[in-house]
């Protein structure tokens, strides 16, 4: 049951992150409105910033799928407590940012918050595995 649910949040977080990668460098300027930033405040250099995070979230969206693929319980064990601890610190990180109060920010910390119960959730089984 561990194994099945690790790897079934892996999977769902590689997708959240590739589509939040493939906004990122398509559309960064409508990405950064939607974090809250004023379309006023957003230079080239921040663009380019965001599409160079999006190039970055593609290697979480690549590697979770295979690490769900191919590890065995141990490494499943290992990515999810590392992306639970990752998730948490985004998420905490992300409710210090400046700036406004968007819905964005918003349903971004809110679904750090909630990949990290799900990994912690699909960590819940190890003692019953062994």
């Amino acid at each position: 049951m561990l194994v099945r649910r690790a790897a079934l949040t892996l999977r769902l977080g590689a997708a959240a992150f590739f589509f939040a990668a493939i906004a990122l460098i398509i559309k960064p300027g409508s990405a950064a409105v939607f974090f809250g930033f004023l379309p006023k405040s957003l230079s080239p250099e921040l663009l380019w910033t965001l599409r160079i995070m999006g190039a970055t979230f593609l290697i979480p969206a690549l590697l979770g799928p295979l690490v769900a693929a191919f590890a065995g319980e141990r490494g499943l064990r290992q990515a999810a407590a590392g992306m639970a601890f990752i998730s948490l610190g985004i998420s905490t990180t992300m409710l210090f940012t400046p700036g406004s109060w968007a819905w964005g920010k918003l349903s971004l910390i809110g679904l750090g918050y909630i990949f990290a119960l799900l990994y912690f959730y699909a960590l819940r089984g190890r003692g019953r595995n062994r």
